[in-house]
Parts: C-alpha cells; structure tokens; sequence
C-alpha cells in the first residue's frame, strides 16, 4: 500500500526543486536622477566570490550591459561607480507527507503516519549597484536572489541571465558610442 505515496513525495521533491532554483529579481532606482548625464563608468568594489571565475563573469556581465546601453568602461574619472557582490548560504525546505492510514476515509480505521523529508540547496544573492561619482549617491540597485548549482558553467549561465534581467528595467537607454 505504499506506491500511492510515492506520487505525492515526487510531486513535492518535485515542486521544491523547481522553487529552489527560480530567481526573483527586483529593481529599484533614483527617479530623480538625471540618467542622460552618465557617459562613462568604471569598478568601485568587485564581487568577492568563492571562485575567482564566477567574479570575472559577473563583472564581464555587468560590463556587457551598461555598454550595450551606451555607457563607456574607463579606469578612472568615471560619471559612474559600480559595486557588485555575490553570496551563497545553504537553505533547507520540509516538505512532509501525511498517509490517513489503512480502511475507509481519511484515516478512519486505522492509525496515520507522517513522514518527513529534508531537501538541501544553496541560495545566492546576487547585488548591482550604480553610484553618482560626484555625490556618492546610490541611483540604481539590482538585486537578484535564487537557488544556485553546484556546477560552475551553470552558476555562470544564471548569473549572466539574472544580471541581464536586472538591466532590462534600467531606467535609461543610449545608443552605444562607436
């Protein structure tokens, strides 16, 4: 009598899968900022991660970005300052599966049972930040948060797609200076 419960443990495995790994990015920005005024940007604070790669990526992301919106990467003297980071913490999620035990309705007959499982995935948050130069004044923040692989390439993947979901609500857009 226990094949009926295995349909509802892979249903629920199957759900928190599926919600570990979706991401939910939010943007937010300074609707009093000028955006036009920004020509030229350049790192303030790079992302620290784990895997020196995953960083590298990260800034190639944010960099590919803000030059196909028009903005130029220069070393120093920048209209605008950007701060990245990255982390990861170990996340938990219980799902429990209740059997109304043997006989007629809902455990009517007979004693039920509860059983417990524990699935285990990482959660990264991954953050963006564009600064006025001159003020020091914060004026775009991108923050993405959602379930993260173990592997490398797939960390890589998502990241590039998170950074590039933040931008699509980017307030302002320019054609990129040839």
């Amino acid at each position: 009598m226990r094949v009926p419960v295995i349909l509802p443990v892979f249903v629920c495995v199957l759900f928190a899968s599926t919600f570990a790994f979706a991401h939910d990015v939010h943007v937010d920005y300074d609707h009093s900022a000028n955006f036009s005024k920004y020509r030229t940007f350049m790192w303030v604070e790079k992302p620290q991660t784990e895997n020196p790669l995953t960083a590298d990526r990260i800034v190639q992301s944010v960099n590919n970005q803000l030059k196909a919106r028009g903005f130029q990467l220069v070393d120093s003297g920048a209209d605008l300052g950007v701060s990245a980071a990255m982390t990861t913490e170990q996340k938990q999620v219980y799902n429990t599966i209740y059997d109304g035990g043997w006989g007629w309705g809902w455990g009517w007959g007979g004693p039920g049972f509860a059983t417990t499982y524990v699935d285990t995935y990482l959660e990264g948050t991954t953050t963006v930040n564009l600064i006025d130069v001159a003020s020091e004044k914060t004026i775009w923040h991108g923050i993405a948060t959602g379930g993260v692989s173990h592997d490398p390439a797939k960390v890589s993947k998502k990241n590039t797609k998170v950074i590039g979901e933040m931008f699509e609500k980017f307030p302002f857009y320019r054609a990129p200076i040839s």
